[in-house]
């Protein structure tokens, strides 16, 4: 969802919010409106023959999703699996996936002039799963690229 906010030299400013969640020390921002719920670690069951990325299964309410840790995607080292994780569940064009997370550190408000391209400062592997990156108190927020992660997710799930 976007809003519209007028400023003082009446140009308009577009304004996203997003989830800011924690993975392996970086920060990423994932679009409110693709992030159906966050919730505790749940139990979860390993699939055999399946690619590293994939965590396991779990039962949300009847419905089955994978549990994957996206580090591995982003090039990162694998995030550890502790009880305080938390899992955000993503819903994308075809398919549902949950997300391991170290911390959920809420809903900020971005403005579209404040992203400015994450180059540089990410290694080439995550760049194409980061869509730009913001700055919030001297700390960088990389913005993630849902669809490409998603896509990658879903079509990759087995060897």
């Amino acid at each position: 969802m976007i809003k519209v906010v007028e400023n003082k030299n009446t140009d308009p400013i577009s304004e996203d919010r997003v989830s800011v969640i924690e993975i392996n020390g970086y920060l990423f921002g994932v679009d409110i409106l693709k992030s159906k719920e966050v919730f505790p670690l749940p139990s979860f069951t390993a699939v055999p023959n399946t690619r590293e990325f994939v965590l396991g299964v779990f039962n949300l309410r009847g419905e089955i999703y994978p549990l994957v840790d996206i580090s591995l995607v982003l090039g990162l080292e694998p995030k550890p699996v502790q009880s305080s994780d938390m899992v955000m569940l993503l819903e994308g064009d075809r398919a549902g996936v949950g997300i391991i997370t170290d911390r959920i550190h809420g809903v900020h408000l971005i403005s579209s002039n404040s992203i400015k391209s994450a180059k540089g400062s990410i290694s080439l592997e995550m760049q194409e799963f980061i869509s730009g990156m913001v700055t919030d108190r001297s700390t960088e927020i990389y913005l993630l690229n849902l669809e490409r992660v998603i896509s990658t997710l879903t079509s990759n799930t087995i060897n």
